[in-house]
């Protein structure tokens, strides 16, 4: 009986081993969610709410929260998270603006995990730049989405101190949505596109990053911008009709040379205390796999935005784009692509864009 029990002991210490070993995994992913930020020792109803799908790029990670995050095993039931989110842009003016984050997150359970750490601010502005240094916590559950993707949902909380050229002190309470997937091996049930011969597409959701200059008819000057994730339409939500590609993608084959490619941004900002301004990019074009990784898309995209003041505008447009595709590791797939975004001069807003874009654009797969 004693080497019944001897057995069973050793069986559970391997387990339980092995289960802590197994607790994380290299993982990239993308989040977005709802965030309100409460100015410290006030002691005044200046609370300021955000809600954004993903989380905008724009100068509003400064209050909130990075949009991408990576998962990096540490041992046992440990891993590193550092996030990001960063954006250079001129419009009147030139600013850039970067959010780094990172934290240890502990495995509580297999799904159910805590997380803490520190973030550091940094914006330039007029030839002026400045640091600021803050706390974070997080408490979430993991799930799995689907063989190739993986998701959590998270509340998190960073407190900040007072920064020279940045923010007075602040405390951010969110509520996240993330997906990811992994960075090393690759789920032997999903097709990669390096596995995908004759121009073949695979299901997937995909982020866009990268450089985009909007010619503003009608207002005068254009405005520029590089970030990661993409501007997307999200500057409409800081008060300025500046419309971009979207953000989010999804892949949805129809054919072995064919697929429909949504695309999805929304931005909501209560940044003056008057009520939120709202803008939302939706886009819809058919891809065609031209030879290889070579593909060409035709489509269309509309921007709404709705101010807290005013009144509201829909406007459509037409995009062109020409990319490239390939397999960048683990269950990721990438892309380069080159787009056109046109929209026609509205009356409400007064002006027409021209938008181009190169764009990196990164898959995780659907199924």
């Amino acid at each position: 009986m004693r080497r019944l029990f001897g057995v069973l002991a050793l069986a559970a210490s391997v387990t339980t081993s092995a289960h802590a070993q197994n607790a994380w995994q290299a993982e990239l992913g993308i989040q977005g969610g709802y965030s309100k930020v409460k100015p410290s020792g006030t002691g005044a109803s200046d609370a300021r709410s955000f809600f954004m799908v993903p989380g905008a790029s724009t100068v509003v990670p400064i209050l909130t929260y990075g949009s991408v995050y990576a998962i990096i095993p540490w041992k046992n039931k440990i891993a590193v998270e550092p996030t990001v989110g960063f954006s250079q842009l001129s419009l009147v003016s030139g600013a850039t603006a970067a959010r780094l984050g990172v934290r240890v997150n502990y495995a509580i359970s297999p799904k159910i995990y805590g997380a803490a750490g520190g973030v550091l601010n940094y914006i330039e502005q007029s030839g002026n730049n400045g640091t600021q240094l803050g706390v974070q916590l997080g408490f979430g559950y993991r799930l799995k989405v689907a063989p190739g993707l993986n998701g959590r949902i998270e509340a998190q909380w960073v407190s900040t101190k007072r920064g020279v050229n940045v923010t007075g002190p602040f405390n951010a309470y969110s509520v996240l949505v993330g997906v990811s997937s992994r960075l090393r091996g690759h789920t032997a049930t999903t097709p990669a596109r390096r596995a995908a011969p004759g121009g073949l597409w695979s299901p997937a959701i995909g982020v866009n990053a990268g450089y985009s200059r909007v010619h503003i008819v009608g207002g005068g000057g254009d405005a520029t911008f590089l970030s990661a994730p993409g501007i997307g339409n999200s500057v409409g939500a800081l008060g300025t009709y500046v419309p971009g590609p979207t953000t989010l993608f999804a892949i949805l084959p129809i054919g072995k040379k064919t697929a429909l490619e949504p695309g999805l941004d929304i931005t909501s900002a209560d940044a003056s205390g008057t009520g939120a301004n709202l803008s939302v990019g939706a886009a819809l074009r058919l891809d065609y796999a031209v030879s290889g990784g070579w593909y060409g898309a035709l489509g269309g995209q509309v921007s709404h935005v709705k101010p807290n003041a005013g009144a509201s505008a829909s406007v459509f447009g037409g995009s062109l784009a020409w990319g490239y595709q390939f397999h960048l590791t683990g269950d990721f797939g990438g892309r380069v692509e080159m787009n056109y975004l046109t929209f026609p001069h509205n009356n409400t807003l007064g002006v027409a864009t021209n938008a181009f874009s190169v764009l990196f654009g990164a898959t995780m797969p659907l199924k």
